[in-house]
């Protein structure tokens, strides 16, 4: 059997809804929900904040001006975006990453899109299986 490659991995963990109505609390949660990062994964956490604070002004963001907001060498906030991409968040345009959509709210109906169109499909092979071929 060939090796397959991963390009999209959705995680949804069930988290209990902050009670407070805190923006960073949503945020962590939102965060938390999609396995973006751990709960102690502080560059992921505050990587994905420059993102939805660019997205809210209309932009995009790119890996050196993120290496002058945070405390991070490029390579690691590199890999946090890589890991954004793999989930289907974020996407890259020339030297600047942008939430999908352009908002955080778009971005998570076209993540929420593409789990549709996937079970979609893994029901339909678990169709055939079940009838035998």
């Amino acid at each position: 059997m060939a090796q397959r490659r991963y390009f999209k991995q959705i995680v949804i963990r069930y988290i209990m809804v902050p009670q407070e109505d805190d923006y960073d609390a949503e945020l962590d949660w939102i965060f938390q929900c999609l396995g973006l990062g751990g709960e102690t994964d502080e560059i992921a956490r505050a990587i994905f904040q420059e993102l939805v604070k660019a997205a809210r002004e209309g932009e995009g963001i790119s890996s050196r001006k993120l290496m002058e907001k945070l405390p991070v060498t490029q390579a690691a906030i590199i890999y946090h975006l890589n890991t954004f991409i793999r989930s289907g968040l974020v996407v890259r345009h020339g030297r600047s990453y942008y939430l999908r959509g352009g908002s955080l709210e778009h971005a998570l109906e076209e993540v929420e899109s593409d789990m549709l169109r996937r079970m979609k499909r893994l029901k339909e092979v678990a169709k055939k299986i079940d009838a035998g071929r």
